[in-house]
C-alpha cells in the first residue's frame, strides 16, 4: 500500500521551513468554497491608517495608499509631493498605473531619463511590458538589469517567467538556476540557517523562482522536502519577517491552489484582502476556486472587483471567459477572449481556450487552426493543449479529451497538471490501469496534490474489491463490509436492461461498472476526487458509483439502491446516446421518469408553490439549479421540474420527439436549437405551453386556499375521532381528504392503520394503503414489509413475496425483511429463491457476528 504525502498541516508544522512533511493515509478533507467571498472594505474606502512618521510627508502615504490598494488616490497624493528623489516619485506613480492598466502612461513614468537607468525603475519597466504580453521586449529589458547588476534578485526570476511564456524551457530554466547554484546557492544557505534571511520580498521571490526550477528540474522527485521548504519560504515571510508583507499570503494561496489545497489557499487570501482589498491576484485566485465551486456569481464578484481596479484587465476577461465556458455557453466565451487576443494576439491562455470553446461547439476544424496558430508561436507549449483537454473533459468528451491531455503530456514531462487531468478522466472512463499509471507520475512530480493522492488511495482501496460479471455489467465491491451486494445486483440490473436501453434504442458498447463503495467519502472521490457530495449514486459514463446501502457513521443508511441504479444507468444510456452531449436537466429528467415512481411527497407543496407562483426555473436556468443551486430547495425543484418536463414532451408530442431529442443534443445541437427542430417550438413558447400544462396538473391537489381550509376542518376531526377511539366513524372522513388531497401522505398513513384496526379490520384495503405509502419511500422499508404482511394474511403471496423483494431492495442488511421473504418464497414453492434467501440470512449472521466497526455493524432486530 502507497503511502500518499499530504499538505493539510503544514502551515502549523512549518516555521522556519524545515518541518517533517505531513503523511497519512485518510482521505484529503479539502473544503469546497461557497459564496464566502466578501469585499472586505467598500469601494471608497477611507483613508489606510499611517505610522506618525509618514502622516505629514505625501511621498509615504502615497507609498502606503499602493500598499493598501488605492492606486487612484496615490496619484493624486504623488500630486502634492514637492521635495523628493525622482526615483521614488516614479516608482510609486508607475506601480499605480501598472495595476491600473494605464501601461502607456506607465512606460511613460518609468522612461523619463531622470529616472530610467535606475535597476528597480527598469524591473518595474519589465513588469509593464510582461503585462501587456511583450514578453520579447521584457526578457531583453531584463537582461540588461542583469548584465549590470547581477545580484539583483527580482531581474533573474521575472526573467525566468518571460522565458517560460516564450516557450524556452531551458532558458527559464537557466534563470531559476541562478537561486539555487554556487557561488551564492541561496537555498543552501536557507536549508542552512533560514534566519539569515530578513526581506519578506527577497524570500517570496526566493520560494517562487526555487518552485519554478524545481518544478521544470524534476528536483522534487528526488528532494521532497523542497514542498516544505518552499512553502516555508512564504510562511517565514509573513509570520517572522513582516507580518504586514501581505504579497506573501498571496504566494502562500497560489501555492497551495496548485496543489488542489482550497482550504489552505482560502485562508490565506482572507489575510492579503484584510491588508488591500483591491490586489488583483488575490480576487484572479478567488475567481479560480469560485470556478471550481461552480459558483458563477462569485466569479462575477471577483471579474468586478478586478476591473473595478483595471477596466480592461486581461485577467478579468479570461475568468469571464472560463465562466461562461463552465456554463456551457462557450458561444458567449468567444467574445471576452476576442477582447483579449485584439490586445494581445499571442496570448496562449486566450488561444487555449477559444480553441476549447470552439470544440466544444463541435467546429474542430477553427478548434485546430487555433492550435496551429499556437504551435507557430511556439511549437512546444503545452498549455493550450491542456485548456482545450480541460473544457472537452468538463463535457465528458473522454477520447477528445485524453488526445490534447497526451500531448500537453509530452511536450510539459515536468508538469503534473496534463497527468492529473488525463488520470482522472481516466478514472471516470473505466480505465483504471491507465488511470493508476498517469496518476502515479504525477504523484512523483506533485506528492502534494490532494485530489491525486485521493484518488491514488481510492485506486488501493479499489485493488481490494471483490466483483461479480454478468452480460452487461460488472459490480465491483468491499467483500467484506458488503458481502450482500452480489446476491441481488446483478440479477436486477440485467432486468431492467432492455426495457431502459430500450426505450432511448442504445445500448452501451462496453459493460458499465457498478462501484459501491463501503463509506461515502471514498464514494465521492470516486465521482468528484474530494470527500463529499450530496448524494448515494453518480455516474459519469461508464461507471455508476454507489454508496453502501446501509447503516452506518460514514454512510448514508438504507436506500432503494434498486431504483437508484435504474436512475443511474438511465444516464449511462442517455449520455452514451447522445455522446455525453445531453443537457443536465434532459438525462436527469428521463432519468426520474424511469424510476417508474409517484410524486414524492415533499415535492407536492414545492411544485405547487412553484407553479402558482410563477417561480418554475426557466430552460436556460433550469441545468444550473442541480449544480449551482441559489436555495435549499432549488436542486429538488431541478429534479422534479424536469421530470415533469419529460412526461410532458412523452404526453403531448410523443416518445418519438424524446429520441428525436436525443438525437439533436448528440450532433451538438444547442439548447434552442433542439426545441426548434425536435418540438418546432422556441423555448419561450414551450415553457408557456408547459407551464399551463403544470397548472392543470395542481389543480386538483387540493392546495388551495378553498380545499386547504376543508382539509384542515376534516383532518381536525378525523383526529378528535382516532382519539376518541372511534375508528370506524373516522374511516370516511379520512377517505375524504384522501380524495380531496390525493397526493398528501397523511390521509394513507391514517387509512392504513384504521383498516388495520380490529374495529375496522379491512386487510387489503390496509395493504392497498401500505402500497401507496411505500411506492414514495426511499429510504425505509417499514411500508413494504407491513404491505407484505398484509397480503400475505389474504392469502396474495404473489404481491406479499414482490413487496418483500422490495423491502430486501430498500434495506439489504435487514434480516427481518429476509425471513420474511424467505418463509413467502417457501410457501410459493420457490426453492431457489428460498435457497438464496437461506444463504443470505447466514452471511448476514456471520457478518454481522465479525463486523468490527459501526459501518459494518447493522442488524435490524424487528419481529415477523
Amino acid at each position: 500500500m502507497i503511502k500518499r504525502l499530504t499538505l493539510t498541516t503544514v502551515l502549523v508544522l512549518l516555521t522556519l521551513g524545515g518541518a517533517a512533511t505531513a503523511r497519512g493515509d485518510d482521505l484529503e478533507d479539502q473544503t469546497i468554497p461557497g459564496k464566502w467571498i466578501k469585499p472586505m472594505v467598500p469601494e471608497n474606502a477611507p483613508e489606510p491608517q499611517y505610522p506618525d512618521y509618514d502622516k505629514d510627508n505625501p511621498l509615504d502615504r502615497a507609498r502606503d495608499q499602493v500598499w493598501a490598494g488605492q492606486y487612484r488616490r496615490a496619484l493624486v497624493t504623488l500630486e502634492s509631493v514637492e521635495s523628493a528623489k525622482p526615483i521614488d516619485v516614479a516608482l510609486i506613480r508607475g506601480e499605480a498605473q501598472l495595476v491600473l492598466g494605464r501601461y502607456d502612461q506607465a512606460l511613460a513614468t518609468l522612461s523619463d531619463p531622470a529616472v530610467a537607468d535606475d535597476p528597480a525603475v527598469q524591473t518595474l519597466r519589465a513588469r509593464v511590458q510582461t503585462a501587456q504580453g511583450d514578453y520579447t521586449g521584457a526578457s531583453a529589458t531584463l537582461a540588461k538589469v542583469i548584465q549590470k547588476y547581477p545580484q539583483r534578485w527580482e531581474p533573474h526570476y521575472l526573467l525566468g517567467q518571460c522565458l517560460e511564456q516564450l516557450g524556452d524551457i531551458g532558458g527559464a530554466l537557466t534563470a531559476y538556476k541562478w537561486f539555487v547554484t554556487e557561488p551564492h546557492d541561496y537555498l543552501a544557505q536557507w536549508r542552512k540557517d533560514p534566519k539569515l534571511f530578513d526581506n519578506a520580498a527577497d524570500a517570496v521571490v526566493l520560494g517562487r523562482a526555487v518552485d519554478r526550477w524545481a518544478t521544470l528540474s524534476l528536483a522534487y522527485q528526488d528532494q521532497e522536502r523542497l514542498h516544505d521548504i518552499v512553502l516555508g519560504m512564504f510562511v517565514r515571510a509573513y509570520d517572522l519577517i513582516d507580518r504586514d508583507y501581505w504579497p506573501a499570503h498571496v504566494d502562500a494561496a497560489e501555492y497551495f491552489l496548485l496543489h488542489d489545497n482550497t482550504a489552505a489557499a482560502q485562508t490565506e487570501l482572507k489575510q492579503s484582502l484584510n491588508s488591500n482589498p483591491f490586489d488583483i491576484r488575490s480576487w484572479k485566485l478567488i475567481g479560480q476556486m469560485q470556478l471550481d465551486a461552480y459558483n458563477f456569481d462569485g466569479v462575477d464578484q471577483a471579474v468586478a472587483k478586478i476591473r473595478g481596479v483595471d477596466p480592461n484587465s486581461i485577467d478579468a476577461d479570461l475568468l469571464e471567459a472560463r465562466n461562461l465556458l463552465l456554463q456551457r455557453v462557450p458561444q458567449l466565451a468567444l467574445d471576452p477572449l476576442e477582447r483579449v487576443l485584439a490586445r494581445q494576439p499571442h496570448n496562449i491562455e486566450a488561444l487555449g481556450l477559444e480553441a476549447g470553446a470552439y470544440a466544444l461547439l463541435l467546429q474542430d476544424g477553427k478548434s485546430a487552426d487555433i492550435l496551429r496558430q499556437v504551435d507557430a508561436i511556439d511549437p512546444n507549449n503545452a498549455l493550450a493543449y491542456l485548456e482545450v483537454a480541460d473544457q472537452l473533459a468538463a463535457m465528458r468528451q473522454y477520447p477528445r479529451a485524453a488526445a490534447m491531455y497526451q500531448i500537453a503530456v509530452k511536450r510539459a514531462p515536468w508538469w503534473s497538471a496534463p497527468r492529473n487531468g488525463l488520470g482522472l478522466l481516466d478514472t471516470q472512463s473505466g480505465d483504471e490501469a491507465s488511470a493508476r499509471s498517469v496518476l502515479e507520475s504525477a504523484h512523483v512530480l506533485d506528492p502534494f496534490n490532494a485530489r491525486t493522492t485521493n484518488y491514488l488511495r481510492l485506486l488501493d482501496m479499489m485493488d481490494q474489491f471483490a466483483s461479480k460479471e454478468s452480460a452487461h455489467f460488472i459490480v465491483r465491491y468491499d467483500a467484506r463490509q458488503d458481502p450482500i451486494i452480489p446476491e441481488y445486483f446483478s440479477d436486477y440490473l440485467e432486468s431492467v436492461y432492455p426495457a431502459v436501453c430500450g426505450a432511448y434504442q442504445y445500448e452501451p458498447k462496453v459493460k458499465t461498472f457498478i462501484e459501491v463503495f463501503p463509506t461515502h467519502d471514498a464514494f465521492s472521490v470516486r465521482t468528484t476526487g474530494g470527500p463529499w457530495i450530496a448524494t448515494v449514486g453518480a455516474s459519469t459514463g461508464r461507471i455508476i458509483a454507489l454508496v453502501a446501502p446501509r447503516k452506518g457513521e460514514r454512510t448514508m443508511g438504507p436506500f432503494n439502491w434498486s431504483q437508484v441504479l435504474r436512475h443511474e444507468f438511465t444516464h449511462t444510456v442517455t449520455l452514451g446516446a447522445t455522446d455525453n452531449r445531453i443537457a443536465h436537466w434532459f438525462t436527469e429528467g428521463l432519468a426520474v421518469q424511469q424510476e417508474h415512481s409517484p410524486l414524492r411527497w415533499e415535492w407536492v407543496p414545492m411544485l405547487y408553490s412553484a407553479v402558482t407562483k410563477h417561480e418554475l426555473f426557466q430552460m436556460d436556468s433550469l441545468t444550473w439549479a442541480f449544480i449551482r443551486p441559489r436555495r435549499p430547495i432549488d436542486r429538488q425543484l431541478a429534479y422534479a421540474e424536469s421530470s415533469w418536463i419529460c412526461q410532458f414532451v412523452e404526453q403531448r408530442y410523443g416518445h418519438g420527439t424524446i429520441l428525436a431529442m436525443l438525437d439533436q443534443f448528440r450532433q451538438g445541437r444547442t439548447q434552442e436549437e433542439v426545441f426548434e427542430n425536435a418540438l418546432h417550438r422556441t423555448q419561450s413558447e414551450f415553457f408557456t405551453e408547459f407551464e399551463s400544462w403544470c397548472e392543470k396538473q395542481v389543480a386538483g391537489w387540493g392546495y388551495d386556499e378553498a380545499s386547504s381550509a376543508k382539509y384542515q376542518l376534516l383532518r381536525d376531526r378525523g383526529e378528535e375521532l382516532i382519539q376518541a377511539h372511534e375508528y370506524a366513524r373516522a374511516v370516511p372522513i379520512f377517505e375524504q381528504i384522501a380524495g380531496l388531497r390525493p397526493v398528501d401522505m397523511l390521509p394513507h398513513q391514517r387509512l392504513a392503520g384504521l383498516y388495520m384496526n380490529a374495529a375496522v379490520r379491512d386487510l387489503k384495503k390496509a395493504a392497498e394503503q401500505l402500497d401507496i405509502l411505500a411506492a414514495v419511500e426511499l429510504n425505509n422499508n417499514m411500508y413494504t414489509k407491513g404491505a407484505a404482511r398484509m397480503y400475505r394474511q389474504v392469502g396474495d403471496l404473489d404481491k406479499a413475496s414482490a413487496r418483500a423483494l422490495k423491502a430486501v431492495y430498500i434495506d439489504p442488511y435487514d434480516t427481518d425483511a429476509h425471513r420474511l421473504l424467505l418463509d413467502l418464497y417457501e410457501k410459493l414453492g420457490n426453492t431457489s429463491g428460498a435457497a438464496r434467501e437461506t444463504r443470505v440470512i447466514g452471511e448476514l449472521e456471520h457478518w454481522q457476528e465479525n463486523a468490527t466497526d459501526s459501518d459494518s455493524a447493522h442488524a435490524a432486530t424487528q419481529a415477523d
